[in-house]
């Protein structure tokens, strides 16, 4: 296991201080792309937002929460690929691992 310098950990508690605010239980954030051929305004992407507690189960959390907890993951990592990656996010270990296709962390 690899150690945090200051600045990964002092990222990773404020990460965690606002996945907190939007979601008490929130434990494990998964994103995942989806691709879409065809809409109004023609093909687009968008990221799933799932999220999880520590036993791994769905937390019942609403589009908006959702959409907080996505937005608190782009500010903190804004170099990561979320229109073609999938990542996951442990809130405990803060740690952003990318997932290979097959789900493997990377």
């Amino acid at each position: 296991m690899s150690r945090h310098t200051a600045a990964e950990a002092v990222r990773a508690v404020m990460v965690a201080r606002e996945l907190r605010r939007v979601d008490p239980d929130v434990e494990t954030v998964l994103t995942t792309p989806v691709y879409t051929e065809r809409g109004p305004r023609g093909p687009r992407i968008s990221v799933h937002v799932y999220l999880a507690d520590v036993l791994d189960l769905p937390l019942a959390s609403g589009p908006a929460e959702h959409r907080a907890v996505y937005a608190v993951l782009r500010r903190a990592f804004p170099r990561a690929g979320w229109a073609s990656d999938e990542y996951r996010y442990d809130v405990r270990a803060g740690r952003l691992l990318r997932l290979d296709p097959w789900g493997a962390e990377q």
